[in-house]
């Protein structure tokens, strides 16, 4: 007998199990269909901040643009979102249509002002300078970035700094194109020429109002560029951890300002962002360029974050902001995202980069160029670096080349130029087509040859060197240097050039032969333009076929 109950007790037990089983099986069910609606919704406005709110559209994008943080208790935190570019020349996506693009820009920010409405977009310098499209004519006259400042004022850019290449242009020019801007320019340490005035209409600083939180931009420019003739006063990189110290202790102890949050919008050498954070220790995140590649670190005794994005907008930053009322704390949850063919063109945007695109090839198919025709397809293992960072410092597999064809062109021994004439800022591989070279090489100087003393040469090549990043910075080829006994040698012979009998036949630029110890000797013969003599060497050494290219 109590073998038998307790047989009956087992099944009552196993039934029960098998009840149960069922109910949840229902249950997983019913989680796992709902898990794949793309939606969530939020019953509480109140207590639960608008970021919260996911629509259909902004979850299909959450493996690129990532998504609001989950928070223990939102109702404690104000929550924003910052996007940030840096250094974008170039209006439409690059490399065949695969990276960048501001009308797909113009996608990501409405894809994050849908799931939070304070959204706000920042630039960090350098936009009206320098680009192929920006130096064409158009209605008579070189855009000069008319065309960048039109595409960022549809796009819904909020607020930019001044870069070092936004002074590559006129002080007319520039002035007009801060003029035309519907967003603000923020430049602390950037004034009118020998006065403590701000620059035109530039902001010194910024207060926004997020609900309860203010935000405090302050502005810094790298002084490396002031305009040719000088025509502002910027106060140098080097000194920016003082100044910024200083100019803190004034908004607040002078003007009695307040904030919450302080954000750096900074377009500076990213030692002199690391030196400013390390030495202020108010500034909560930096947001900067220069650079041109992506970097994100941490510095000062706060660990305070410095965001840099990939340059002409193959990457942005998003930047997600929770700030605690109660405890005064604030989190960042930052994204890079790399922009891509996966995001729409945005169609306001796109009408407004297409049509001055159009209107630049344009002018330049007036002057002989066919934009879209393939010059050649270089080599796999073939890249020309063109970034200011690495032209400006070394000698490069696309200074040698550039040497060469100019070489072929002219029948010289020696090259030399300033490397400032390479106006890239960027790397191009693969399929390459005459709008490269033209972004490579907008300003086409004119090649020439003379006949140089090689004492004269041996000056020149060694106050070149001595201009380490600047644009005078001499880029050489057919002579070498010998460390050892500190002399240059041709390379043909390796004789030492220091000699003011031997006469070397060199080929240099217009620009150069102009601004350098080159300028008394007479030119002996001129040969088209840089751009023609790279555009004919690569067509002759790299070609593998003829034909058009859609940019």
């Amino acid at each position: 007998m109590g073998c038998r109950s307790s047989v009956e007790i087992s099944i009552w037990q196993i039934g029960l199990l098998f009840l149960l089983f069922v109910i949840l099986l229902g249950v997983g069910i019913t989680g796992w269909f709902r898990s794949g609606t793309l939606t969530e919704i939020t019953t509480d406005p109140v207590t639960q901040p608008k970021t919260r709110l996911r629509t259909t559209k902004t979850q299909l994008f959450v493996e690129d643009i990532g998504y609001p943080p989950v928070l223990t208790d939102p109702s404690l935190y104000v929550q924003w979102t910052f996007l940030q570019m840096n250094d974008v020349y170039e209006m439409i996506a690059l490399n065949g249509g695969k990276k960048g693009g501001l009308a797909r820009v113009a996608t990501i920010r409405k894809l994050l002002l849908k799931e939070n409405p304070d959204t706000i977009t920042f630039l960090a310098g350098d936009v009206v300078s320098p680009s192929a499209i920006g130096n064409s004519i158009v209605d008579g006259a070189p855009l000069n970035g008319k065309q960048m400042i039109a595409s960022f004022n549809v796009l819904g850019l909020d607020f930019a700094t001044l870069g070092n290449h936004e002074f590559d242009i006129n002080v007319v020019d520039l002035k007009q194109r801060l003029t035309e801007s519907k967003f603000e320019w923020i430049a602390s340490n950037v004034y009118e020429l020998n006065t403590t005035t701000p620059f035109h209409n530039v902001l010194p600083y910024k207060i926004i109002k997020i609900k309860d939180v203010k935000i405090l931009i302050i502005g810094l420019t790298i002084g490396e560029n002031q305009g040719s003739p000088q025509y502002v006063t910027i106060t140098p990189q080097q000194k920016l951890s003082v100044f910024v110290f200083k100019y803190l202790k004034y908004l607040k102890n002078d003007l009695g300002l307040t904030w919450n949050v302080l954000v750096c919008l900074t377009h500076l050498d990213m030692y002199y962002d690391i030196d400013v954070v390390e030495k202020n220790l108010d500034i909560d995140v930096v947001l900067g360029g220069h650079e041109h590649e992506n970097y994100y670190l941490q510095r000062g005794a706060r660990f305070t974050p410095i965001y840099k994005a990939d340059d002409n907008a193959f990457s942005v930053f998003i930047h997600r902001f929770a700030y605690n009322t109660k405890t005064k704390h604030l989190l960042i949850y930052s994204t890079l995202t790399r922009v891509t063919p996966k995001f729409s063109d945005d169609e306001i945007t796109a009408n407004v980069t297409n049509y001055y695109f159009q209107a630049g090839l344009e002018a330049f198919r007036r002057k002989g160029f066919e934009p879209e025709k393939v010059v050649c397809v270089l080599p796999s293992h073939m890249i020309f670096d063109g970034r200011s960072t690495v032209i400006r410092s070394q000698q490069s597999l696309l200074t040698e080349v550039l040497c060469k064809a100019m070489l072929l062109s002219s029948g010289g021994s020696v090259c030399v130029f300033n490397s400032g004439a390479i106006r890239l800022d960027d790397t191009i591989s693969g399929v390459i087509t005459q709008y490269d070279i033209l972004r490579c090489l907008p300003f086409a100087p004119e090649v020439i040859k003379l006949n140089v003393p090689g004492n004269v040469l041996n000056r020149v090549l060694n106050k070149g060197l001595t201009k380490i990043n600047t644009g005078m910075f001499v880029s050489y080829y057919g002579v070498l240097y010998d460390p050892l006994n500190q002399q240059w040698l041709l390379e043909s012979t390796r004789e030492n050039i220091d000699n003011s009998n031997l006469i070397i036949s060199t080929t240099t630029i217009l620009y150069f032969h102009r601004n350098t110890e080159l300028s008394y000797l007479p030119i002996f013969r001129t040969y088209g333009s840089q751009t023609h003599s790279l555009i004919s060497y690569l067509e002759k050494f790299y070609k593998k076929h003829h034909s058009t290219f859609r940019l």
